[in-house]
């Protein structure tokens, strides 16, 4: 038989952390913190501030920090202003004014920027019963499926003698009471609903103000979580355990000996292994009994999880291990949504089943693990994607607002820029900047990565930057600076009528290409160039006509007797031997680009001087091969030597003769 125990850690201020165990394991984790104070709840009497047709809704001051959000389908008939017309449909402008009095109740905390959602509708939690304002009739919890049980306690219901407007709700504790234990739990509901009708017509205070708070986590923990199965309740902090003894005296005076104080030196989490169970929650990534794991997102829309596959041995086993996986990871994930506390719409990633009746096992898992859940589960079928839909009803705020603040430089996203790509963003600002106004001075502020990356690897992208534009820019370094805070201040403009001085331009090289490896760009060259005279055409040889017809009849006659006209093949009509020169050479292409090679001037390279006689000559015809091509190789190559000769060898070696060498004596200077 499984062992339950209830475990309240009290003895910080700060904090208060309840966990309900189940087997050593963490079925449940309540946290409260003194930062985030919980208002759900609570009770007020606030005052409208403002009507909003557009979206059928009311903004209300009830002393918060955000005025509270409420639906116009939550506020209650008996509310409106009665103003003795009479039309199809009520609208909310006609019975809700600005300034008008009413009692609200906290039914959602506050999410980011947007404020609490009120109702007018007003509910009193007690152990077994729920106190609900304005309903004229009495229910029972839907988690209570058996019939005849149903049937009993509406039986019980009945008999009780309640105010007009108003009804009970039966909880999921209320199983198996008697009647005197649940008509106890309603006088005391009864109370406070007298005490709040005193403090609606004090006419002493004004407006907004507190009419009800709930119960503090501690009493709130063991009011809802309680239950008869429960073994054990062990509190660290003596004055929550007088307040829990009390409140247990009350609605079950038996089970006063369930609740102990725990006086260790060791703290209560320690003891029973709960603070390493804690801590996964926190984490992205939970893993599960066969080797698979689930992922958990939360994001602002919704909370996706992806269920991830165990090891396989054989593609047989795919079904199986799917299936597997997924049962395990339904458990896990109502577990895990429970104590995160997570809710909205969740969106569910399964293993891809190909079974009908697998997927089915699976969603039938799934509502069996969320019965345990006091939160208002809806559950969709699985899709054909293998996706399943939920939503859960939010009860308080995620566990990790308390613990987590949002980073102060990704701003909760995880992720921020790197050194490299604030560099480059940074060059292009100063850029902005030069390229609007006549910059002569400026001063850059940024963090200590970034000036590091600059002197590193941007320096002459920067002495460019200066010498063209003549502007001179000082970087200042503070560690840990965030892009947001970079500042670019310019200290010195250029004057009206003052010019920048205009920049040397380098004259590009007599070599084809220039230093950067693009071809010089000879157009102003030539736009200076003067224009030389048109060209002047030969002027055609006029001929007779009679003398021009007798050529033409002569061809065609000479066609006539039996030549075969030559077909014309366009451009080409030629053959290769036709379109040749009279001087045995193809006639030079006059048209497109052609990649001229130069001889490189004197004095480009700088050859290897060999030791030579006394009068400084050198003949060619005396070097030894090596010697040869070593005395026009380029200062910085490797020179070749007989030893290590990177030359061919054997019959493919290039053979070289002295006697063919020009005779040719060049002097070396000394």
């Amino acid at each position: 038989m499984s062992k339950k125990i209830m475990l309240i850690n009290a003895d910080q201020p700060e904090e208060c952390r309840a966990v309900i165990l189940d087997d050593g394991k963490v079925e449940n984790f309540i946290v409260e913190h003194a930062s985030h104070e919980q208002i759900k709840g609570n009770i007020y009497l606030g005052v409208i501030n403002r009507v909003e047709p557009a979206i059928e809704a009311a903004f209300v001051d009830f002393g918060g920090k955000k005025f509270g959000f409420m639906p116009f389908k939550d506020v209650l008939r008996e509310n409106y202003l009665q103003t003795g017309e009479r039309k199809a449909k009520v609208r909310i402008q006609d019975v809700l004014i600005r300034g008008q009095k009413l009692m609200v109740q906290v039914v959602k905390e506050g999410r980011d920027h947007k404020g609490p959602s009120l109702s007018n509708g007003v509910s009193i939690p007690g152990r077994f019963l729920v106190l609900v304002l304005g309903s004229g009739g009495s229910g029972i919890s839907r988690k209570i499926e058996d019939e005849e049980e149903r049937k009993k306690l509406r039986s019980i219901v009945e008999g009780f003698d309640l105010p007009d407007n108003m009804g009970v709700i039966i909880r999921t504790a209320g199983v198996g009471r008697t009647k005197l234990e649940l008509q106890k739990d309603l006088q005391m509901l009864l109370k406070i609903w007298e005490t709040l009708n005193q403090d609606i017509n004090n006419e002493s205070m004004t407006p907004p103000y507190l009419l009800y708070k709930e119960a503090d986590m501690v009493l709130r923990t063991v009011r809802d979580h309680f239950t008869a199965d429960t073994d054990e309740i062990i509190i660290d902090n003596k004055e929550s355990y007088k307040a829990v003894r009390n409140f247990i005296k009350m609605i079950m005076p038996r089970m006063q000996s369930r609740v102990k104080l725990y006086q260790d030196v060791r703290p209560l989490f320690e003891v029973h292994g709960v603070e390493e169970q804690i801590e996964t929650i926190y984490h992205r990534t939970v893993h599960l009994p066969s080797g698979g794991s689930i992922v958990i997102d939360v994001g602002e829309a919704m909370v996706s999880i992806d269920v991830n596959s165990g090891k396989t041995t054989s593609s047989n086993e795919l079904e199986s291990t799917a299936v597997r996986t997924n049962m395990e990871a339904a458990d896990e994930v109502s577990r895990q949504l429970r104590l995160r506390d997570l809710g909205g719409l969740i969106v569910i990633d399964f293993i891809d089943m190909f079974q009908k009746k697998n997927k089915m096992m699976v969603e039938k898992q799934l509502k069996k693990a969320f019965k345990k859940d006091k939160a208002r589960i809806n559950l969709a079928r699985i899709s054909k994607f293998g996706l399943m839909e939920m939503s859960r009803q939010r009860m308080s705020p995620p566990v990790k607002e308390g613990v987590f603040e949002k980073c102060p430089r990704c701003k909760g996203a995880g992720y921020v820029r790197g050194v490299g790509a604030l560099s480059i963003l940074t060059l292009r600002k100063i850029q902005e900047i030069i390229g609007k106004d006549s910059v002569k001075e400026m001063r850059v502020d940024v963090s200590s990565e970034v000036v590091s990356y600059l002197l590193s690897y941007k320096m002459e992208f920067i002495r460019d930057l200066k010498e063209k534009h003549k502007v001179a820019i000082h970087f200042d370094s503070s560690p840990g600076l965030e892009f947001e805070n970079f500042k670019f201040n310019v200290i010195e403009y250029y004057k009206e009528g003052e010019t920048p001085p205009k920049t040397n331009t380098r004259e590009p090289r007599a070599d084809s290409r220039n230093g950067r490896g693009r071809v010089p760009d000879n157009r102003k060259k030539i736009a200076q160039k003067p224009r030389s005279e048109p060209r002047q055409e030969p002027a055609e040889e006029v001929r007779p006509v009679a003398e021009a017809t007798a050529t033409i009849d002569a061809t065609e006659q000479e066609v006539k007797e039996g030549e075969e006209r030559p077909r014309s093949r366009g451009r080409y009509s030629r053959s290769r031997s036709q379109r040749r020169s009279p001087q045995g050479r193809r006639p030079r292409q006059m048209r497109g680009r052609r990649r001229r090679y130069t001889r490189p001037e004197s004095g480009r390279f700088q050859f290897n001087r060999l030791k030579t006689s006394a009068n400084g000559a050198l003949d060619y015809r005396k070097l030894p091969p090596n010697k040869l091509l070593n005395f026009f190789m380029p200062l910085g190559m490797k020179e070749f030597s007989q030893k290590n000769s990177e030359l061919p060898k054997g019959p493919d070696k290039p053979k070289i003769r002295k006697d063919a060498l020009p005779n040719v004596v060049v002097e070396i200077p000394k």
